[in-house]
């Protein structure tokens, strides 16, 4: 039973506590109107720093603040909401020129900046000259793993740095985005601040032809970035923007290289490609934890991944008209791609004798150099070397099976039985089909298990096939059935002519 005072206090908690539950969602919901909303990312401007450098023997130091400026306001006329640039002075860049840029890696911006991020990092360099002043500029682009060489523009009148730094760095961005789907070849894209529209359309992000990188970005729980891994070998051309939406087609030397689906937190991301080198050195190699230089082998350029083939339907084909370029590759299995005018991707068929190795697509002036490593070729080599002499010796005991034919065929129209006799023994004792394709097999045993060692399929299959043909070059042309026949039909006519001597 409740006391009076029991009661009271009792009333009261309630009171209270009814009070408390009112509240805290009234508090929930007013934090929940006030947090900000995340902004898209077709709608969210990069964010781009600029860190300029002046010689500080240069009368251009004195005027940094205003040349600063000046560049700051021709990016809002140009660019508009695409960047949010934050623009400032450094004084760390020694010497103040390209050679300067070249010392600078990734790190500088972490140590330097340890609690800023940004998407692009340009770090410019400006000389003076006896007339105006060389504007150098190199970028970064953390999220994308792009790192710029170095480009410069020159400039007769101060006025004009802002405007020539401003295309330098327009030049050396690489917009990105996120593949969102996958249908086969076809790839839908949403581009990053795609909805924001510049001002001067010369810096409108991507249009029809462009290439772009795909990337594996893996992230942890908190949707930081862990790691990145580029996908070998694969591009991905554009064919239509409308917008944030980027329509584009997979081209790629891997069967599968884009996932149909998103795979927990790893994220498929697009970088554009903006090749700044007139070539890039190719080194063919072999896949191997000790890679072998392949020497002398056969590289074709060519502008499609599909060599065109004569048909019956259309028997004029030429299989040279998508042949850009046919090269060997030298003494340390190198081979210079040069950049192909009007065209940026080509195709790169890598050959060993008239085997492919590989066929991948390839952007000439992108890197310095690249390696491409392609399935150890020995295995099939050395079995064709051995078929080779063994067809060899077919070839021989053919030639010489026709011509003991036709000397016998001769002798037997004279009557000459001695001869054909002679020669039939001497038949009897070459090797015949059985004893071939008895070493065939061989050739075909040993070949097959050094490929399934090496797990070398696609030797293993070119051996195989090799073999079968040859089997059937020498059951063709040294079975024993023509042997057989003929020796009946040497009987037959000797039988006739001793029958016909007796009358």
């Amino acid at each position: 039973m409740l006391t009076p005072t029991t009661s009271r206090f009792t009333i009261l908690a309630i009171a209270l506590w009814g009070s408390l539950t009112a509240f805290v969602p009234a508090v929930v919901a007013q934090e929940a109107v006030e947090a900000p909303a995340a902004i898209p990312a077709e709608r969210r401007p990069y964010d781009v720093r600029v860190l300029v450098g002046f010689d500080p023997q240069s009368f251009l130091a004195s005027n940094s603040a205003s040349i600063l400026h000046d560049f700051d306001q021709t990016v809002q006329r140009c660019v508009g909401d695409l960047w949010s640039v934050k623009s400032s002075e450094i004084t760390w860049l020694s010497p103040v020129s390209a050679r300067g840029l070249d010392r600078l890696d990734r790190s500088t911006f972490t140590q330097r900046f340890p609690n800023e991020a940004a998407d692009v990092w340009f770090v410019v360099a400006i000389e003076s000259r006896p007339a105006g002043a060389q504007v150098r500029v190199r970028s970064w682009q953390p999220e994308g793993q792009v790192e710029t060489a170095v480009v410069s523009g020159e400039v007769l009148d101060r006025r004009e740095i802002p405007i020539v730094l401003l295309r330098l760095c327009r030049d050396l961005m690489r917009p990105m985005g996120e593949v969102e789907q996958v249908n086969e070849k076809s790839v839908q894209i949403r581009l990053r601040a795609g909805e924001l529209v510049p001002p001067d359309p010369s810096f409108t992000q991507l249009a029809q032809g462009d290439l772009l990188l795909p990337l594996l970005v893996y992230r942890d729980k908190h949707k930081s970035v862990e790691r990145i891994q580029t996908i070998p070998w694969s591009f991905v051309a554009v064919d239509e923007v409308q917008g944030s939406t980027v329509a584009g087609t997979v081209q790629s030397g891997l069967k599968r290289a884009l996932g149909g689906k998103k795979r927990g937190r790893i994220d498929t991301l697009v970088v554009a490609l903006r090749p700044q080198k007139s070539s890039t050195q190719l080194e063919l190699v072999t896949q191997a934890k000790t890679p072998l230089t392949l020497v002398a082998h056969r590289i074709e350029v060519r502008t499609e991944p599909v060599i065109p083939r004569p048909t019956k339907e259309h028997p004029d084909v030429d299989s040279g008209s998508t042949l850009l370029r046919e090269l060997l590759t030298d003494r340390r299995g190198m081979s210079k791609i040069t950049v192909e005018p009007g065209r940026t991707l080509v195709w790169l068929f890598a050959y060993s004798g008239d085997h492919q190795l590989a066929r991948v697509p390839f952007v000439p002036g992108l890197e310095t150099k690249i390696r491409l490593e392609v399935p150890d070729d020995a295995t099939r080599l050395a079995a064709e070397a051995d078929l080779q002499m063994l067809q060899g010796e077919v070839i021989d005991a053919v030639a010489l099976r026709n011509t003991a034919f036709a000397t016998m065929r001769a002798a037997a129209k004279k009557d000459d039985w001695i001869t054909v006799n002679q020669k039939l023994s001497l038949l009897k004792k070459q090797q015949d089909a059985g004893t071939f394709i008895d070493r065939l097999n061989a050739v075909r045993v040993a070949g097959t298990a050094a490929a399934k060692a090496r797990r070398d399929r696609t030797a293993e299959v070119r051996i195989n096939r090799i073999c079968d043909d040859t089997a059937t070059l020498i059951k063709a042309h040294l079975g024993d059935d023509q042997v057989r026949l003929l020796t009946e039909e040497m009987e037959a006519l000797q039988n006739a002519d001793i029958a016909k001597e007796k009358l």
